[in-house]
């Protein structure tokens, strides 16, 4: 008697779960039919009718010298806000890392030269 209840009980979940699973493409049907003429209308409205007669331009438009200075001077007055002056400590090891790399460049530029002037004198 009890597995007859279970067993009533699952076929109705059962069917339920496949009630459910129908709806959903009938939903998306209906919604289709409906949103499909709106969207279109719209589409079509939204273009003002003098723009309708102009070409389409690709990309921004090309910025001439006058608008490019601008820009950098924007650009620069940004940096010299953000930036800040630094501390002895920062100070003290930009000139060393600065002085060690110099020092690497000059010794490399003379080992170039010394090699030089040894294999090709």
């Amino acid at each position: 008697m009890e597995e007859q209840k279970q067993d009533e009980e699952l076929q109705e979940e059962i069917s339920e779960i496949e009630e459910a699973a129908e709806q959903p493409q009938e939903v998306q049907e209906t919604v289709e039919e409906v949103v499909e003429e709106p969207v279109e209308t719209a589409v079509q409205q939204e273009i003002p009718p003098k723009l309708a007669g102009q070409p389409k331009q690709i990309g921004a438009p090309v910025p001439g010298r006058l608008d490019r200075l601008k820009a950098f001077i924007m650009e620069c007055r940004r940096v010299l806000r953000v930036t800040k002056k630094p501390d002895k400590q920062e100070y003290l090891t930009i000139v060393k890392i600065s002085s060690i790399g110099m020092a690497i460049i000059g010794v490399v530029g003379f080992l170039v030269h010394f090699a030089k002037e040894l294999l090709f004198k």
